[in-house]
């Protein structure tokens, strides 16, 4: 196929078909081997925090080695799904290694980790681009050509025709998780070999992936799409494969030659209006202190939300709430049509929030699984408890932060409100989400070695303190 061609029919088949000499045996391992390995991924605190202690003596050579994919994902954290549900702090992982670790030694890591809140400050303040991007699935799901909707679901099937993608697609189904140089690949063989529309296969990795954010998902497939970075797009190439994947996942070696490095041509960029962006909006990290409380006055209940679940670690930590609540929002995750291990992570994930806010706010608790949808569910509680209403964490732009104009017009019904909270990690650094990483790496940088100085210098490791 000739660079920048349209892809033929013979060169796109319904299902793979293994190279010359490859056996049946071969070909299965060479699909189990990313599957038969030790990456779990932990859906409690104390796990998440097992994890990163293991974790935290070869922090030093993560910017060497954090691009290899190999079998049980050894040379990364695996931490992405409970930073996504902050069973662990962003802030308190980067203070960790402020703590053990040279500045400079670990700078890779920590700017991956903070890729995420720039991510999120980044829609936060352009929210238009998540409806937008919903609405372009919606849309495509009613009115797309059927051949290409058939094409797609071949694709998320795993029978694109490209062996070791198509085991990608397998480890993202079974397993919840892809290496972030295996969604690079994997996205920009969709959207720039498959010619299939990324706000598709994004709602696919939306839908399968444990750590799914609306931010870095959306924006990440925006960015190898071209859209992001406006002309900018990842190409899926054959040699950046060889040189960074096992060679045993690329033992069988069908379909490579359709990402030869001189085939994949990026598709022509769709026109899209400027992303408007919006004035930001401060938020306290806890409701105002009245007479030495940290509750305002009231009977309050504390909302724990997958979008945060170390509350008690926060400055809500000092709250008195009479109540504490969490709801598995099962309309939302049909709608979404979340896959079944990310909605068992999820309840795992809640369930352990939950109980660690209870033993610390010793307060009763109550968690509901309910088809009267989220909105209904706060307003139905609050009533039972005679609450004045809800404290919570505000959730960023996504299918929860939607949620919000129903949940306040439900309340206000009955006179009741929710108290908006954000922590101050993120009130410092998403704001600064303005427009490109690096002058927002900039600018956290300099805080963050100034951090470091301080702490190598005078502080108590024992003693943790905020960094913003």
């Amino acid at each position: 196929m000739a660079a920048g061609s349209e892809p033929s029919s013979t060169a796109l088949p319904g299902s793979r078909t293994r190279s010359p000499g490859v056996e049946e045996s071969e070909f299965q391992t060479t699909l189990d081997v990313m599957l038969d390995s030790e990456a779990t991924f932990p859906a409690t605190r104390a796990a998440a925090l097992a994890r990163w202690q293991a974790f935290l003596p070869q922090a030093t050579r993560y910017g060497a080695l954090r691009n290899q994919v190999v079998p049980g994902h050894p040379h990364v954290t695996r931490l992405s799904p409970a930073l996504r549900a902050r069973l662990v702090t962003t802030e308190a992982l980067v203070g960790s290694l402020l703590e053990t670790c040279r500045f400079a030694a670990v700078e890779k890591l920590v700017q991956e980790l903070v890729w995420r809140d720039y991510w999120k400050g980044w829609l936060e303040l352009r929210p238009s681009v998540w409806s937008d991007y919903r609405a372009e699935v919606d849309r495509l799901r009613r009115q797309a050509d059927p051949a290409l909707l058939r094409r797609a679901e071949a694709v998320m099937a795993g029978q694109g025709g490209i062996a070791v993608l198509d085991g990608f697609t397998r480890e993202l189904i079974e397993t919840g998780y892809l290496h972030n140089h295996a969604r690079m690949w994997w996205a920009g063989y969709w959207i720039h070999v498959e010619r299939l529309p990324w706000a598709l296969g994004a709602d696919f990795f939306y839908r399968h992936l444990l750590d799914a954010d609306p931010a870095s998902n959306t924006l990440g497939w925006r960015w190898v799409a071209g859209l992001q970075t406006r002309g900018k797009a990842y190409l899926p190439r054959r040699s950046n494969l060889e040189k960074y994947c096992a060679a045993n996942l690329l033992a069988d070696p069908t379909g490579l030659e359709r990402i030869d490095d001189s085939v994949v041509a990026a598709v022509p960029l769709p026109d899209e209006r400027p992303a408007e962006r919006v004035a930001w909006k401060p938020l306290p990290d806890a409701p105002g202190i009245t007479e030495g409380s940290a509750t305002p006055p009231g009977s309050w209940g504390l909302w724990v939300h997958g979008e945060d679940l170390s509350v008690e670690e926060s400055a809500l930590g000092q709250m008195r709430p009479d109540v504490l609540l969490s709801v598995f929002d099962a309309q939302r995750v049909a709608a979404l049509g979340m896959a079944p291990r990310r909605i068992a992570y999820l309840k795992t994930a809640l369930a352990d929030g939950l109980a660690r806010a209870g033993h610390h706010f010793k307060c009763p608790i109550e968690s509901c699984e309910t088809g009267e949808g989220l909105a209904e569910a706060l307003a139905r509680v609050a009533r039972e408890r005679g609450l004045a209403g809800w404290v919570a964490m505000r959730p960023s732009v996504g299918p929860l932060a939607d949620a919000i104009p129903a949940i306040e017009a439900d309340l206000a019904r009955d006179g009741r409100k929710v108290i908006w909270c954000r922590r101050r990690w993120d009130e410092h650094l998403w704001p600064q989400a303005s427009s490109g990483f690096f002058g927002f790496w900039e600018k956290a940088q300099r805080r963050l070695a100034t951090q470091a100085t301080a702490l190598a210098q005078s502080r108590d490791p024992q003693q943790p303190e905020l960094l913003f």
